[in-house]
């Protein structure tokens, strides 16, 4: 395997784009439920967790970005290949393709819970995964810019969302904040680590890198895109919090969405409903994405046609969509999933980094 990528002028994207890449792979399954999960560990100093996570979130982007500058095309395979040699590389690449397979399959697996729960309490589950896998596949099919492009009109299609969410801030209590700092630290940062959690998508940055066309422009639009996540995580929890109270918060598993069940239009007497399928918009741009890079990570690694790899992929997603039936059970993947991608993500950067640091400071001294 080449550890620099060739990409074609067909294939590569500006730079700006970064920003609703990063953006809606971050927000997606994780920001339905995210509220109650931070306030089970900081309770109403949650935000307090969401703003040291949101700046190691940055610091975490600065560090990928060093990484990637270090060559002159490469994604995160290739480095690993280059740094640790071709047969730990291998292993640590499949590692990522085992991680980025495991949250595909928990993106659609939560996201059909949600619609069962919401609106279709009767629907097959093989009906929805379906629909959702042949949406992916037919984006897939026309390429990274037709999966880029997705992720762009997606993002104006969903973020008047938002704007909704001021009928809950009306009916806050600003008591349930009181009395403020009363999380201990051990409280606060493993409020942080539950943030980030939420918050995985990042890593696309190592996979897409190559196939940015000035790299030079990399750097704001990712701060841009985890700066706006972490603004997001913070208004949904702080109106949540706000407006539930603190038994209601922690049996209320999908808080973001139950907020949107008190708003009402002339013509819309249940908008909970519409807010749910709208939200499909916000997760199919994480299932196109993931699974692009599942495609593009095994054709890297083992030289597997990408049409190929993309049908196995979907057939393997639908079967384990199928099988994977119960509530306990898409807890459990999901929290297996979310620690490995913790350290996948938020500490395997600051190894990979600290080795290129090692290995410029040897050749150094042995080129003096």
């Amino acid at each position: 395997m080449n550890v620099n990528i060739e990409v074609k002028k067909s294939d590569s994207f500006r730079a700006f784009y970064l920003f609703f890449i990063v953006h809606t792979l971050q927000i997606g399954a994780g920001l339905m439920g995210v509220p109650r999960i931070l306030f089970l560990e900081a309770e109403s100093d949650a935000w307090l967790s969401i703003l040291v996570g949101g700046l190691y979130l940055h610091f975490i982007a600065w560090i990928m970005i060093k990484i990637l500058k270090e060559y002159e095309n490469a994604d995160i395979l290739g480095i690993q290949n280059d740094l640790f040699g071709r047969f730990f590389g291998t292993i640590l690449g499949c590692a990522f393709v085992v991680y980025i397979f495991l949250i595909l399959l928990t993106v659609i697996k939560n996201y059909i819970e949600v619609v069962q729960v919401f609106i279709f309490p009767e629907i097959p589950i093989w009906l929805m995964s379906l629909f959702l896998i042949s949406l992916m596949v037919y984006a897939v099919l026309g390429g990274l810019r037709v999966v880029v492009g997705t992720c762009f009109l997606f993002f104006f299609l969903t973020i008047w969302l938002v704007f909704t969410i001021y009928k809950p801030i009306t009916y806050m209590d600003f008591g349930h904040f009181l009395p403020v700092l009363q999380a201990s630290p051990t409280e606060i940062l493993s409020g942080a680590r539950q943030m980030t959690y939420s918050v995985l998508g990042i890593e696309v940055l190592l996979f897409v890198y190559p196939f940015v066309a000035n790299k030079k422009h990399v750097q704001l639009p990712v701060q841009l895109a985890a700066g706006t996540t972490t603004f997001l995580v913070l208004l949904v929890t702080v109106v949540s919090i706000g407006y539930f109270s603190p038994y209601q918060l922690k049996e209320t598993v999908w808080a973001t969405l139950s907020l949107f069940k008190i708003i009402s239009f002339s013509m819309i007497e249940r908008f909970d409903f519409i807010a749910v399928s709208l939200w499909m918009m916000v997760v199919l741009p994480n299932v196109i994405l993931f699974c692009w890079i599942l495609q593009q990570s095994l054709h890297r690694l083992f030289r597997i046609n990408k049409k190929k790899s993309l049908y196995g992929i979907a057939i393997m997603v639908l079967i384990s969509s199928i099988l994977l039936e119960y509530r306990l059970d898409i807890n459990r993947l999901t929290d297996i999933t979310a620690r490995v991608g913790f350290y996948l993500v938020f500490i395997y950067p600051l190894i990979v980094y600290a080795a290129i640091l090692i290995r410029k400071g040897w050749r150094k001294g042995r080129s003096s």
